[in-house]
């Protein structure tokens, strides 16, 4: 039986500016506090305030550049079902902490349904998927089995998280 995600933080309450904060910062996180000030309708000070306390509450866990990955010659983009043999908690766990440290895994899930996890995984080509499959899934002795699906065309892809203003 799968095991409860006990570590997922509760919501922190947010009024109508800090979401309006939230979704500029998802546009462009290197705006000056001054043009988000201005954009929200806050003080300069004010604005700093909030973005600070929604960083320290975890809200905002992150500034990044977000790197196209064919323009580094990271051209497959591969969905990979897993199944694991065994589900109790030290073995998913072991699972977990496995696929975190492989850098070609760019995401991973938990999901229900047939699979127990979902990895999207991004690689060079597909001799470079391959030598991943062997050294990472081939080799992880809880896996009963793994499908791959292949990215033919990406048709949307947002790192936006709709919060609505």
């Amino acid at each position: 039986m799968k095991s409860p995600d006990r570590n997922r933080p509760a919501p922190v309450q947010l009024d109508a500016i800090d979401r309006r904060i939230l979704d500029a910062l998802q546009e462009d996180n290197q705006v000056t506090n001054l043009a988000l000030a201005e954009r929200v309708g806050l003080s300069p000070p004010a604005c700093l305030k909030r973005v600070r306390r929604l960083r320290q509450e975890r809200v905002v866990v992150r500034d990044v550049a977000l790197v196209d990955p064919e323009r580094v010659g990271q051209t497959i983009v591969a969905f990979v079902g897993v199944e694991l043999d065994r589900q109790r908690e030290d073995v998913l766990a072991a699972f977990e902490r496995k696929i975190a440290a492989e850098p070609e895994v760019q995401q991973c899930y938990f999901v229900s349904g047939e699979t127990d996890y979902l990895l999207v995984v991004t690689c060079r080509d597909m001799e470079a998927y391959n030598l991943f499959c062997r050294r990472v899934l081939a080799n992880e002795h809880n896996i009963k089995r793994f499908r791959t699906s292949f990215n033919l065309s990406r048709v949307k892809y947002e790192t936006k998280v709709p919060i609505g203003a």
